[in-house]
């Protein structure tokens, strides 16, 4: 029995190109437990996630770059350890695919800031579900092409989530949008304030 129970589709060799970005192609085909797209599993241990607060759980990362492939039973390379994490969204929350908010944490359970896929080092990060888009790519396009006009976006890459060893489908992760020198970069203000850090 391999480490992922089931998975639905097979990714072909021929790839779809939007915007200058290699793009998945799923057909519906036989089970496998690889992928050339980043591969994130999530070991609960046991665990139940949920709409907050935060469960810890463990995370690695496999991606061994683009056109190699990517197993569930290969180590962690680009992240292994401890995340907190728990379900994003409202009416998303009913989807079979549920989306989720991580934060990368240390061995004592503090916020941990990481660099994921060259992105620039922060805690927050979020897994947006593919159910409802089965193109793959209608997120992940909006934000480059809005990154390409010179605006802030989330920084995005496309992957597959494995958690418990069951197959949960393709998601977007990307940042959490937030104010941070790393993401939105603006000045604090309060309530009161109408220009310049508070």
């Amino acid at each position: 029995m391999t480490a992922i129970n089931t998975i639905k589709r097979i990714f072909l060799a021929g790839r779809l190109v939007v915007a200058g970005v290699l793009m998945p192609v799923a057909v519906a085909g036989s089970v496998t437990d690889t992928t050339s797209l980043p591969l994130f599993v999530i070991d609960t241990r046991g665990k139940i996630i949920q709409d907050e607060p935060k469960t810890d759980v463990f995370l690695k990362i496999v991606f061994h770059g683009q056109g190699n492939i990517n197993s569930s039973d290969d180590p962690g390379n680009v992240y292994e350890g401890n995340i907190g994490i728990e379900y994003r969204g409202r009416y998303s929350q009913t989807f079979p695919q549920k989306p989720y908010l991580f934060e990368a944490r240390d061995a004592s359970g503090e916020n941990l800031n990481v660099s994921l896929f060259g992105f620039p080092p922060e805690n927050d990060w979020i897994l947006i579900p593919s159910y409802n888009d089965k193109t793959f790519m209608r997120n992940d396009l909006a934000f480059r092409i809005f990154r390409q006009m010179g605006h802030y976006a989330p920084r995005s890459t496309l992957c597959e989530v494995v958690l418990n060893g069951d197959y949960q489908g393709i998601y977007l992760f990307c940042e959490k949008i937030k104010v941070d020198k790393n993401r939105v970069s603006i000045a604090k203000l309060d309530a009161d304030d109408n220009a310049g850090d508070s």
